[in-house]
């Protein structure tokens, strides 16, 4: 099923206009691991169409730059699940810090 999914993923991001999430290949990466592992996780279900709704940035006239509610909810619940203890308000600064925290590390490495 992952493999599937994965496969669907990638060609719609073959047939996605550029600039689209599905015309990145780390988008089908993103499906797979959702599909692999969303429910062992117990993360919230984000079907793929949906998913690359929410991380098309809305049109300037439109949108109000809030990330929409289902990446915070999927964000929120990732990052529970590695143990850190983050409210909704502050998501996005651990977040930040923490891919800072990511990147040193690799450099380092």
């Amino acid at each position: 099923a992952a493999a599937a999914a994965a496969a669907a993923a990638a060609a719609a991001a073959a047939m996605a206009p550029p600039g689209c999430p599905g015309s990145c290949p780390n988008f089908a990466v993103v499906c797979s691991f959702l599909e692999r592992y969303g429910p062992l996780l117990d993360l919230p279900e984000l079907p793929f169409p949906e998913l690359e709704r929410v991380l098309q940035a809305p049109p300037p006239d439109i949108g109000n730059g809030e990330v929409p509610k289902e990446l915070v909810e999927l964000h929120l619940k990732l990052m529970r699940k590695i143990g850190k203890s983050v409210t909704a308000d502050r998501w996005e600064k651990y977040l930040i810090k923490n891919s800072f925290q990511v990147c040193i590390y690799i450099m380092e490495a």
